[in-house]
């Protein structure tokens, strides 16, 4: 077939349709990259004493076209069924991946496809803003999904004190959860819909911008809480003109 051609079968993946079923198309794409990426190493033996290889989320995403959060939620889905393993490794520490070797666990994914796999991303149909699960099973299930999905927004790994990242995340999880219509941001009522999703956008810059502003700080803060609303959510839009006016600051002074 001409198409073929087209195709390049050699730069093509081959995803399991059953598996697809199972996890998800995205999880099923996934897969099929990190089994041809752990082949590729294995081929040259580059993988570690342990049988792992790394792979960047920029590296996954050339391969499956995945975003870090499409890519998120497919791996997390992969090594809750105990397909792969992923570890964090070398100096300095890169995202590391294992596929499991287990023809047995993949021919069992793939033949009971007609269930449903039971992993919190299901339970919250995927979309965790879309979320109907009644009780407080559903409730604790949507923070769950939340507080990965933020902890992977703002590569919570890469941070030392982990204790003061936590207050802010623990303000954005209540945040993106929040069912009232409205948000006190700066002292005006803004729609939650628009705070959620400014706060879904923040990264780890993000993250050490306010980190920053909180330590230099010397004003009384009465409702350190809604400061902290405010502060993360004003973040994106005042990160750059801080940085600036501290790099001035050092270069020329004060005056």
């Amino acid at each position: 077939m001409q198409i073929t051609n087209v195709l390049n079968p050699t730069n093509t993946l081959s995803v399991n349709r059953l598996l697809a079923h199972k996890l998800g198309l995205n999880a099923a794409v996934v897969y099929a990259a990190l089994v041809a990426k752990q082949a590729y190493y294995a081929a040259r033996d580059m993988l570690d004493k342990d049988g792992y290889f790394y792979s960047t989320e920029d590296d996954l995403k050339e391969s499956t076209s995945l975003s870090k959060r499409q890519q998120a939620r497919a791996v997390k889905a992969l090594e809750v069924a105990g397909l792969i393993e992923k570890d964090k490794r070398g100096m300095p520490a890169k995202r590391c991946f294992r596929v499991v070797d287990d023809e047995n666990l993949l021919t069992s994914l793939s033949e009971n496809s007609n269930h449903t796999y039971k992993t919190k991303e299901n339970k919250s149909k995927v979309n965790p803003i879309n979320q109907s699960a009644d009780g407080i099973d559903g409730i604790d299930n949507k923070r769950e999904n939340y507080l990965e999905i933020i902890h992977e927004n703002i590569d919570y790994e890469c941070f030392a004190e982990k204790e003061k990242v936590d207050e802010l995340v623990e303000v954005m999880v209540d945040v993106v959860c929040s069912t009232r219509g409205n948000v006190r941001v700066n002292g005006e009522d803004l729609p939650t819909e628009i705070v959620k999703n400014r706060f879904l956008k923040l990264n780890n810059s993000h993250i050490d911008y306010v980190l920053t502003a909180l330590q230099k700080n010397t004003s009384e803060v009465r409702n350190i809480r809604a400061y902290l609303v405010t502060a993360l959510y004003n973040a994106p839009a005042t990160i750059g003109n801080y940085y600036s006016a501290w790099v001035n600051h050092d270069m020329y002074g004060s005056s």
